[in-house]
């Protein structure tokens, strides 16, 4: 019965929200607009999707020092944005570091090293464009600017610290523990931590921090651009312009409803919890509460199947017995 637990309160969640946000629109409009949604649109969103999956292949390829074909990377990426999508707290993130041991053949200190510099760079890329954003839209929402900005500020200088002090901490961690630990397990997590320091200070040495974080500021805006075309696609047929929507406050309203993937608590596949921040922050936004609900619940269904088709296409790919880092 326990083992089934996480699965019965995610449902729960996933139904219980979907039961509330269905009550408070008109379903045969839901599916009126569905039908409507403008088809270039949507073919933007998935030309800037695959072009953000591109640019975070090449970042990978440049952290892993071009040791791995940037075409399986390129394949890895995509089914490792399956697995964001389908588990809570960014759990999906460790089949990056699986795959790249288990499929490219890399050491897990690399895989983990080059993890961990990606997701403090995506957090760096997005504080000045949250930053930019906060500022443009500041005047329009009902929100605390000072509040917003602060904590923008202070993302950005955490994730800096961070990155510098990480190798220091690392080697701290591994000796703390115990290099040469008589329990086994002990012995091998630090020296998993020591030599995952190395590698950060490897990759740091390599000079590489400009190039990954401009690739991380492409991906910041091919994902944030991606989302604002498929708002559009949503949106045009209730009759909203370009000028009414907004793209500052589409990137504010995405921000806050991926906020909602880094929860413990989570529907199924991210359904219910996804759509229930989307339609809170684009009602602080100045939407409709109907047109924020709607818009999430199409936003992530169209996002989700796109991603789902590559995500699986690729994990086939990169699993099938002869696909070991070509």
């Amino acid at each position: 019965m326990w083992r089934w637990r996480p699965w019965l309160i995610s449902f729960s969640v996933t139904g219980g929200i979907f039961w509330y946000l269905l009550s408070q629109i008109d379903i045969s409009e839901l599916l009126r607009t569905a039908w409507s949604m403008t088809p270039r649109h949507l073919w933007m969103f998935v030309i800037l999707l695959f072009a953000g999956v591109i640019s975070r292949a090449l970042r990978f390829w440049i952290l892993l020092n071009r040791t791995v074909p940037i075409h399986f990377l390129t394949a890895i990426v995509m089914a490792r944005n399956l697995f964001v999508d389908l588990l809570p707290a960014r759990l999906g993130e460790l089949s990056y570091v699986y795959l790249i041991t288990k499929r490219a053949s890399r050491p897990t200190e690399d895989a983990l090293a080059s993890l961990f510099l990606a997701v403090l760079f995506d957090v760096v890329a997005l504080t000045p464009l949250l930053f930019l954003a906060a500022l443009i839209v500041g005047g329009i929402a009902d929100f605390s600017l000072p509040l917003l900005v602060t904590v923008t500020i202070s993302l950005a200088v955490v994730a800096c610290i961070v990155m510098w002090a990480a190798a220091p901490i690392g080697t701290w961690l591994a000796n703390l523990i115990g290099l040469d630990h008589p329990v086994a397990w002990r012995a091998q997590l630090a020296q998993l931590a020591e030599r995952t320091a190395n590698a950060l200070r490897e990759a740091y040495s390599r000079h590489i921090v400009v190039p990954v974080l401009l690739l991380s500021m492409v991906i910041r805006l091919c994902k944030f651009g991606g989302y604002c075309f498929l708002v559009l696609a949503i949106m045009a047929p209730l009759g909203y312009t370009v000028g009414e929507t907004g793209i500052f406050r589409i990137f504010l309203g995405v921000v806050g409803a991926e906020l909602a993937a880094a929860l413990p608590i989570h529907g199924i596949a991210g359904f219910g919890t996804f759509e229930a921040a989307w339609a809170l922050s684009f009602s602080q936004l100045g939407f409709s509460t109907e047109h924020a609900i709607m818009s999430g619940i199409l936003a992530h269904a169209v996002s989700q199947l796109v991603e789902y088709s590559l995500g699986s296409g690729a994990l086939l790919y990169v699993m099938r017995p002869t696909a070991t880092n070509e």
